[in-house]
């Protein structure tokens, strides 16, 4: 493991060294996958929440109170942390530390971790641009006819790739102002029927615990707008503001009056050994 630490809210606190190091920090890679066994089959096949232990070795006091009293708040506020291993992420708890050796000012301890999602996950942002050129400034060709409109320069970027080996969930951020944002990716429709203001932001995160759709003003304060996210018939039917997409690269279409933000994220069972 070339890199560890663990985040709660705001802050982070490193496990890789140089005053606390994990090693290898091989408790917390392998994998596993729940199922029943039926007649020559599997059913129920899932990959749950799983429990870990963690060595860690201190040797500054201070970092040792920080990462307990942020763990202990984290389990007393029903807020997970996070484990980021090389980039890749997963929220977890650290519920138990059992000391083991203690001299000067080092002592090592065994944390017991429970990873909650059943994969890691490392994100990849696209930024997709509103079109904002206007007629006679390069961006748009100027016909030489009476023309009520001229021909707009298309958008840069109007797609992306999403990885190959599964589904991915998408993380959307649509800049005001704009009013009904909405994309069309892979088929489905993600639309939220709300207005966002100038300065301001809304964002879908399928992976926030509950799922969220949230509008942030231009004075930072943040509305729940769930309830304006179409939704359709659920999963696979065609308007599902959490649809995740599939493997490979894909068309986004979208009016251009806006700007927004796309996060695909790479999922994987252990964080990738190469």
């Amino acid at each position: 493991m070339h890199s560890l630490r663990y985040i709660s809210g705001g802050e982070s606190v490193p496990l890789d060294g140089p005053v606390t190091v994990s090693g290898t920090a091989a408790g917390i890679r392998g994998r596993s996958w729940a199922y029943s066994i039926g007649y020559r089959s599997l059913a129920g096949v899932s990959r749950p929440a799983r429990e870990c232990s963690l060595s860690v070795a201190f040797a500054d006091a201070a970092e040792a109170d920080r990462l307990r009293r942020l763990a202990d708040r984290d389990m007393r506020d029903g807020t997970p942390g996070r484990l980021e291993a090389d980039g890749w992420e997963q929220r977890c708890y650290i519920v138990k530390s059992e000391v083991g050796a203690v001299f000067g000012g080092y002592h090592s301890a065994e944390l017991t971790v429970v990873l909650l999602d059943g994969v890691w996950r490392k994100g990849h942002t696209v930024a997709f641009e509103r079109l904002t050129a206007e007629p006679g400034d390069g961006g748009s060709l100027d016909l030489p006819y009476d023309l009520p409109h001229d021909l707009a320069a298309p958008s840069p970027r109007d797609r992306f790739d999403a990885g190959e080996w599964g589904e991915t969930p998408l993380r959307l951020v649509f800049y005001g102002p704009c009013i009904d944002p909405s994309v069309r990716i892979d088929g489905n429709l993600y639309r939220v029927e709300s207005v966002v203001p100038e300065g301001g932001h809304l964002v879908v995160d399928p992976l926030a615990s509950p799922r969220s759709v949230t509008l942030v003003n231009a004075d930072g304060s943040a509305v729940d707008v769930f309830s304006k996210a179409r939704r359709g018939d659920g999963l696979g039917g065609g308007e599902y503001i959490f649809q995740p997409v599939s493997p490979g690269a894909h068309e986004v279409e979208w009016d251009r009056s806006f700007g927004f933000d796309l996060t695909w994220y790479e999922e994987e069972g252990e964080p990738p050994w190469s």
